[in-house]
């Protein structure tokens, strides 16, 4: 997934007027038209590499204009870019309405210049008239229906830039190859919901139709074959890495290690097998300690470079937004809770029991290998170890996704990373000093209701999630 670009198609209203009745063969007109093709190439320019291209080229007639949606739908794109270059026969756009219903949809409210002369000539005049098809469209998409979203900004005359405009459209491209892409993803519950939590309960069948995951249900006798299956020989390999790798706590053993090494690479491999992109471990299953003797909580590297997430407790929802997270950014992503809170320095400790991505450290000395710490001192025979590190400092983007009210609800917010020492012992976890005022943060999530799971990632992609949410229609609380 994070290697693929958005496929984003383009097109440019002129107007047939123009070349009709205008534009003559004199050098005005040769030097309009030259301007004309500096300004689309700019455009070109100031997005190619960041995504892929689908050019419907210039539309000056309804037949275009059908020609040009006709690519879209065969090309399968992600999103699509309108942008009046100049004044345009606003008749154009009602081919687009069906589209606008299907794919989303960015407007470029474009002008070439960031301040006109203060004198134009009329050839000027019509090279800046693209904001007049603009406010044209913006009354024909309300005719029609069509809600898409609007960027404006100008080219400026030099090389396009990497901010404005530009950046505004390459996220939203972003969000809408998610969007397509979450169409595709298989979610695993190993093996059931958490009754514990009701708050996590997801309804399949709306998360499938609305959010595109489809969900399989994965039983402890599957883990417990597959992980058997794995040679002896590969687990001891795997074991060694842990050891040469990562610090030892000195009260794991060599048995300990090696049953956890097994079940966890029994984990990955039916993740694999089955090809689950997201598994919702419901990792305080009894049956699950039961039989396996331990909950699979290492993380191989394989798992850990690959595009797939591990979330815990049962919980779609937040394994959901792990999918999401990565998707966008190709970083791993680390399920959390809110273990406590600094309101005086505005900072959070979240982390969580369970498999947790190791590679969200700052580096592999830095990850201890200790005792389950929650099920060590147990009566029963129920063992096993696991990763203990703070996240590295840095960006963060955190997210919470739960279904609510019928429908689903995303939180967004975004922090800074401390990274430093260990703030909460045993445990995989970050110390974040977040953006928003802790006590507004805390009394907004009691109005709109969360639950208590946060996934976490390294960078901003706050503008993507937002727009994403609103492609997926679905609530949204941004911070």
């Amino acid at each position: 997934m994070k290697d693929s670009k958005p496929k984003l198609g383009i097109v440019f209203f002129t107007a047939r007027w123009f070349e009709e009745v205008v534009l003559g063969k004199d050098e005005k007109s040769k030097q309009f038209n030259r301007s004309l093709k500096k300004d689309i190439g700019r455009i070109k320019e100031g997005l190619a590499g960041k995504v892929d291209l689908i050019d419907a080229g210039v539309v000056n007639s309804m037949e275009k204009a059908r020609k040009a949606v006709n690519l879209f739908f065969s090309e399968d794109v992600d999103a699509v870019m309108l942008c009046f270059a100049v004044w345009s026969e606003d008749e154009y756009l009602l081919p687009f309405r069906r589209l606008m219903e299907i794919v989303p949809v960015i407007e470029w409210v474009n002008t070439p210049y960031e301040k006109p002369p203060l004198r134009s000539s009329i050839m000027e005049l019509f090279r800046n008239s693209g904001i007049v098809g603009s406010f044209m469209s913006f009354g024909v998409n309300r005719m029609m229906g069509s809600s898409p979203r609007y960027v404006f900004g100008s080219t400026g005359d030099g090389s396009p830039d990497a901010g404005g405009p530009f950046s505004e459209i390459e996220k939203f491209a972003r969000a809408a190859g998610v969007r397509n892409k979450l169409k595709t993803v298989k979610l695993g519950v190993l093996p059931y919901r958490n009754d514990q939590m009701i708050v996590t309960y997801v309804d399949e069948f709306q998360l499938y139709a609305k959010i595109g995951p489809r969900v399989e249900y994965i039983s402890v006798l599957q883990l417990k074959k597959a992980a058997d299956s794995v040679p002896d020989r590969d687990v001891k390999d795997y074991v060694e890495k842990v050891k040469s790798n990562f610090s030892i706590d000195g009260r794991v053993n060599d048995e300990n290690l090696f049953s956890s090494a097994r079940a966890s690479l029994g984990m990955e491999k039916i993740m694999n097998d089955m090809g689950i992109d997201g598994l919702a471990l419901s990792d305080l299953n009894p049956e699950l300690h039961e039989v396996m003797g331990l909950r699979p909580v290492l993380y191989p590297e394989s798992l850990a470079r690959s595009d797939r997430v591990v979330g815990n407790e049962g919980d779609l929802g937040g394994t959901t937004a792990m999918v999401i997270l990565h998707a966008l950014t190709g970083k791993p992503v680390m399920f959390t809770e809110i273990f406590n809170v600094d309101t005086q320095d505005n900072i959070i400790n979240t982390g969580h029991a369970g498999p947790s991505n190791y590679l969200m450290a700052e580096s592999n000395r830095s990850v201890n290998i200790i005792p389950d710490y929650e099920l060590m001192d147990s009566t029963s025979d129920i063992s096993g170890v696991w990763m203990e590190f703070i996240g590295k400092p840095g960006r963060v983007t955190i997210v919470n996704f739960i279904s609510i009210d019928g429908d689903f609800q995303m939180t967004i917010l975004g922090g800074e990373s401390a990274g430093g020492n260990i703030r909460v012992e045993g445990y995989p976890h970050c110390s974040i000093k977040i953006d928003p005022v802790m006590k507004d943060f805390i009394e907004s999530n009691s109005i709109h209701g969360t639950s208590h799971h946060w996934s976490v990632v390294h960078g901003d992609v706050k503008g993507e999630l937002s727009m994403l949410a609103d492609m997926l229609k679905i609530r949204k609380v941004v911070f």
